[in-house]
């Protein structure tokens, strides 16, 4: 049996566009912000959208536990909350408005 995809409406392709977008910029930035002793935290790093919600986040459980240990002191660089710290510095309104105006030929 063949599923049939929804049209999805202008507004609905500029929010997936505007939230692949973002979430790109705050998987670079989290990467600049990750530890970065053996690599494992960048390579496990992804995007995911399904209909209009965006997930970011790592695999890699180096990733999960030095996300949340605030005592660790990364020797080769990086940050404790390197994801968290990234999605707060993204304007997603901006960049929605931005699509949207995009999509309408604004």
């Amino acid at each position: 049996m063949k599923m049939e995809k929804p049209l999805l409406s202008i507004y609905e392709k500029a929010a997936q566009t505007a939230m692949r977008r973002a979430g790109r910029q705050v998987l670079a930035s989290a990467k600049e912000r990750s530890p970065t002793l053996t690599g494992e935290s960048d390579d496990s790093g992804f995007v995911a959208t399904d209909d209009l919600t965006v997930q970011v986040g790592f695999t890699s459980l180096v990733s999960r536990l030095n996300h949340e240990n605030l005592d660790y002191k990364h020797p080769q660089g990086g940050e404790p909350k390197f994801l968290e710290t990234a999605s707060d510095e993204v304007d997603m309104e901006a960049i929605a408005a931005e699509e949207l105006r995009k999509g309408l030929g604004s």
